[in-house]
């Protein structure tokens, strides 16, 4: 995957949230962690304010990879946990997987596990965890 479309996936992992989703608004800290063929990598921490709007947004908020994503299947429960079907496309690139997310009211983690193709063939498959914790208000 390239650096753009991780830090992508880490702009919108900051905002993840769903209806019964139990975080706080506030400026959050997320770490991302992605595993290609055997190669762990860690895009550096990014910081974003998370309003309630952004809370409350089901399906604009999920986190998923950058270029052109649908999320389908979105399974929300009680007690912050959610998964859901993710495909995107950017630049002949096909990515589809599934992800599940279980927030709190402090921190929420997350993975995601996507079948990557490029131009037509089959890449290794690229899995993502996500950690965030709310670090206090927004400035």
């Amino acid at each position: 995957m390239r650096p753009h479309a991780l830090a992508a996936f880490a702009a919108l992992a900051l905002t993840a949230g769903c209806s019964t989703n139990p975080m706080q608004p506030g400026l959050w800290e997320m770490r991302l962690t992605t595993r290609l063929d055997g190669l762990e990598q860690k895009v550096p921490v990014a910081r974003e304010c998370v309003t309630q709007k952004d809370i409350d947004d089901p399906l604009r908020t999920l986190p998923r990879p950058g270029g052109a994503c649908k999320v389908t299947n979105v399974d929300r429960r009680f007690g912050g946990k959610a998964t859901y079907d993710i495909e995107c496309r950017q630049d002949g690139r096909v990515m589809q997987g599934r992800a599940e997310i279980a927030f709190g009211a402090q921190a929420y983690e997350g993975r995601a596990t996507l079948e990557v193709t490029e131009k037509g063939e089959k890449a290794p498959p690229l899995s993502i965890a996500v950690a965030a914790r709310r670090v206090g208000a927004c400035p």
